[in-house]
């Protein structure tokens, strides 16, 4: 038997803070990484048996952490109707018939419809979707929207007559009737309804889910969902079978109870923890619903839709502070931003003495007056890089000249502040590789030929490795412990067939994830 493990032969990227260069060993020994320098330095610190691997020139760098994956949505997504590449809404009404057939009298669940790719225009409406005789009801892509058929809307009593929630719009035709489409906080008028998968079946579901993300090198990911994910993932913590390591973020409506049980962030082990509160602003760029500063172009009042107004969101915060919960609050609008970064300034001493971090989920469209405020008060930015580039054109277009400020990567960093980067799986594709090419690039990868868009906001592969990496493990609070290869960290890593940080950025497209690594064990691929 072995006792561990010597990686060498290739180029192996720690990123210790204040170290640049790479090492050409790395020492493994109870999963965690014992020492990284010389193959000298490497065979000394294992002291005994150990199996040698030649990377024969690969390269290898921390394993990566997703910081916003709405995981188990993701995972049911894998084996659901999907419709990302849906181009009309007609076709939308074929696929949904088509399900409804193989499945009589069940519900037809769907999500990734996207209305801003249909050729020839077209609007979500229940007619489309009223070729099927049993309930529809289809999320958009970006999560915020769902479009349900005649009958769903029945079944949950949304007619004329029911006023639009707090937070949420229900679209009507022009005598009141409702069209199908709810947009924010409306959509659980009828989500509410859908039958929840049993725990075996998420389960199930999850599993494949973890196959994907170690297959893209992730070892890490921070979730925010609800108490059916967090059941699912306990159910796999129990059996063993988590092999991702789970930051949960809890919707803030559980506040009431975690504070009455006396319980407070952190709690959980190496594999699933509780981290933040996560609170909703605003709404999506997509569906016009972000909440802005100024109104959107063409329109000479619209400004989005507050899902929380700052009275509430403050008095809220304060709740969280004193039970001892950071909050991660979605922000996409600058008036949603800047209004969540003062809240978090109002709250800041009380944050500190209780040594909360907060963060700010998406910050898609900023002020100038607000950037460098992100490092001043020590709120972590928490982005998306491939929203940059998929939502382009559509920035552009809501937004015109404001578009300059959305997405500022470059901007942050040179303030300071901290870049944790995710997905937002399943609205994108859960893949930090693809999510680097998009913050180094600011290029969509369909559009090779185009130029980039606002360039002076692109950032460095190195931090952008470091932002699904070392900033990762700082907006969870585990920097020191986890986001890099140094002695005493777990040896969480991914092996690459390419050394992105000496190449184009072309490399970040062109590597495969030959292996991936947690606690030195393969939960990826095989090592040579």
């Amino acid at each position: 038997m072995t006792s561990g493990l010597l990686l060498r032969g290739g180029v192996i990227h720690t990123l210790e803070p204040g170290c640049d260069r790479p090492v050409t060993a790395l020492a493994i020994a109870g999963g965690k990484v014992v020492a990284a320098g010389s193959q000298a330095q490497a065979e000394a610190a294992l002291r005994g048996r150990y199996r040698t691997v030649n990377l024969d020139g690969a390269c290898v760098v921390p394993g990566f952490t997703d910081c916003h994956a709405h995981f188990a949505a993701f995972a049911s997504g894998l084996a659901g109707l999907r419709l990302e590449d849906a181009r009309s809404p007609e076709e939308v009404g074929r696929r949904v018939a088509a399900a409804a057939a193989a499945r009589p009298g069940a519900w037809v669940v769907g999500s990734g419809w996207n209305r801003n790719l249909w050729q020839g225009g077209g609007h979500p409406h229940r007619k489309y979707l009223d070729v099927a005789a049993c309930p529809v009801a289809l999320t958009s892509k970006d999560g915020h929207a769902l479009w349900a058929n005649s009958l769903a809307l029945r079944l949950a009593g949304v007619d004329r007559d029911t006023p639009d929630p707090a937070g949420g719009r229900i679209e009507r035709e022009a005598d009141g009737e409702p069209t199908g489409l709810l947009l924010e906080n409306a959509v659980s008028l009828v989500s509410r309804l859908v039958p929840a998968p049993g725990i075996e079946e998420a389960a199930d579901a999850v599993r494949q889910g973890l196959k994907l993300a170690h297959a893209r090198g992730l070892t890490g990911v921070h979730v925010p969902e609800g108490a059916e994910s967090l059941r699912v993932f306990q159910h796999l913590r129990r059996a063993g079978e988590l092999t991702l390591r789970v930051h949960f973020m809890l919707p803030q409506d559980r506040l009431e109870a975690l504070a009455s049980l006396g319980l407070e962030a952190g709690l959980g082990d190496r594999w699933l923890s509780l981290g933040h509160l996560k609170f909703f602003l605003d709404g999506a760029l997509g569906q016009r619903t972000a909440d802005m500063l100024e109104p959107y172009e063409g329109e000479e009042d619209y400004r989005g839709v507050p899902v929380m107004e700052r009275a509430e969101l403050s008095a809220r915060v304060r709740a969280a502070v004193e039970a001892g919960w950071p909050c991660a609050v979605h922000a996409i609008g600058d008036r949603a931003n800047r209004v969540c970064l003062d809240v978090f300034e109002e709250h800041l001493e009380a944050s500190r003495r209780r040594g909360l971090r907060h963060r700010v989920e998406h910050a898609q469209c900023l002020h100038p007056d607000d950037v460098a405020r992100f490092a001043r008060l020590g709120v972590v930015a928490s982005v998306q890089p491939i929203h940059a580039t998929s939502d382009r054109y559509l920035a552009d277009r809501h937004w015109g000249r404001r578009a300059r400020r959305a997405y500022p990567f470059r901007s942050l960093l040179d303030a300071g502040a901290v870049l944790a980067m995710g997905s937002d799986a399943p609205v994108e594709p859960l893949d930090p590789l693809r999510g680097m090419y998009a913050a180094v690039t600011r290029k969509r990868e369909d559009e090779p030929e185009v130029p980039p868009w606002y360039p002076e906001e692109c950032i460095g592969v190195r931090e952008a490795l470091e932002g699904f990496t070392r900033a990762a493990a700082y907006a969870a609070g585990e920097e020191g412990r986890r986001g890099t290869l140094a002695p005493g960290a777990p040896a969480d890593l991914v092996v690459l067939s390419h050394d992105i940080l000496r190449g184009p950025p072309e490399w970040l497209l062109e590597a495969q994830v030959t292996a991936t690594l947690v606690e030195g064990r393969p939960v990826h691929g095989e090592l040579p």
